[in-house]
């Protein structure tokens, strides 16, 4: 009897152990950050979603788009742009494609630098100037058709305009900078 509640109780300090070693080996640090999508409309759709900037364990961006009312089999692409939406900025960075899950767009980008080898942490993220467009379209007539975009970084303060819809997305540049 002695050996088994012997037993026992080793089976249990292990199991304590074992979980408190899983705590200290979350993927993500309890930082992030959730913008709702400037809607956009192209051809009588019009789709809304959100952006939630994520801080990895290691100091990684992770970037989750989520786009409601996409069209069945949607294939978007994603830009990281420099400067704000009022900007006609460079494209510096293609984010992983927004794709057609189960009638709602989805894209997910783990970032650790621009195409320019520029490294961005979470914290470096926070104070970007930037935005994130996604296009109809990679290339033809709408290509700079816009379905939904955000002000990322230094930016975000200048979302709301664009929400209310005192402010309307006239420009898109779909060109990568160099």
């Amino acid at each position: 009897m002695n050996t088994i509640k012997s037993f026992l109780i080793l089976l249990l300090c292990l199991g304590i152990v074992s979980c408190d070693n899983n705590a200290g080996d979350s993927e993500f640090t309890g930082n992030e950050i959730k913008l709702d999508l400037i809607p956009g409309t192209v051809q009588g759709n019009t789709t809304t979603g959100s952006v939630v900037i994520k801080e990895k364990s290691n100091g990684q961006v992770q970037i989750d788009i989520t786009l409601n009312n996409v069209l069945a089999n949607a294939d978007h692409p994603v830009h990281l742009h420099t400067g704000s939406l009022d900007d006609d900025g460079d494209v510096v960075l293609l984010l992983e494609r927004l794709k057609d899950e189960n009638g709602i767009g989805k894209s997910i980008t783990l970032l650790n630098k621009l195409d320019d080898n520029t490294v961005l942490d979470y914290n470096s993220f926070l104070n970007f100037d930037g935005s994130i467009k996604i296009h109809f379209e990679d290339s033809g007539p709408l290509e700079n058709e816009i379905l939904g975009a955000i002000n990322i970084g230094i930016n975000t303060s200048g979302n709301q305009a664009y929400l209310n819809g005192t402010k309307s997305i006239t420009i898109c540049n779909s060109d990568f900078g160099n």
